[in-house]
């Protein structure tokens, strides 16, 4: 596989500039310089420590959560996710989201991987993915409106949601991340 693409010189910033768009978002407007001489304006969100995704597993289920999703309007099945606060590594960040969300801790979190990007023309976030694993009851109080409904699955359903061409589970970052977790625990 030839990804000598990757490496090739990226663009000159010619200028940046940054303006809040919202509480949670801030917007850069970067001035480019590509090296055939064209000039582009990107616009971008930028900002924060990164994210994780948690996929609970209690060695027979997989707990996925129901949360609203302000984005479309509806619940949407997933699991447990959140930012990585300032001072957090990812496996701190990852321990206490299970424990805010799901009201689990993990006596062992794995990574399963690491800075995945959903839309890198605009979005700076990065995502990290964690498999916790040997379950035990401990909760801390989150950030949530409304307590977040947990669906367990088995492995054998985890597989239908990913690969079923009508499953509900239609977030891309959580059918990827499932599907990386079903591979490490061998049923995938």
């Amino acid at each position: 596989m030839d990804l000598s693409a990757l490496h090739q010189p990226l663009p000159e910033i010619l200028q940046r500039r940054r303006f809040k768009a919202s509480r949670i978002f801030t917007v850069e407007e970067v001035g480019l310089k590509f090296h055939n001489g064209e000039e582009r304006v990107y616009e971008r969100i930028v900002g924060g420590n990164g994210a994780v995704m948690v996929l609970p597993f209690d060695g027979t289920h997989f707990y996925l959560s129901s949360e609203y999703a302000g984005g479309r309007h509806c619940y949407s099945l997933g699991f447990v996710k959140g930012k990585i606060d300032d001072g957090e590594n990812g496996e701190q960040a990852a321990q206490r989201e299970l424990k805010e969300e799901a009201g689990f801790g993990a006596r062992r979190i794995s990574v399963l991987r690491e800075g995945v990007t959903v839309a890198p023309g605009m979005l700076e976030l990065t995502m990290s993915f964690y498999l916790a694993e040997d379950l035990y009851p401990c909760s801390l109080p989150g950030d949530e409106p409304e307590p977040i409904a947990l669906i367990k699955v088995t492995p054998a359903e985890a597989r239908e949601l990913v690969f079923s061409t009508d499953s509900p589970l239609k977030e891309a970052r959580a059918a990827f991340a499932l599907s990386l977790a079903l591979h490490k625990i061998g049923a995938l």
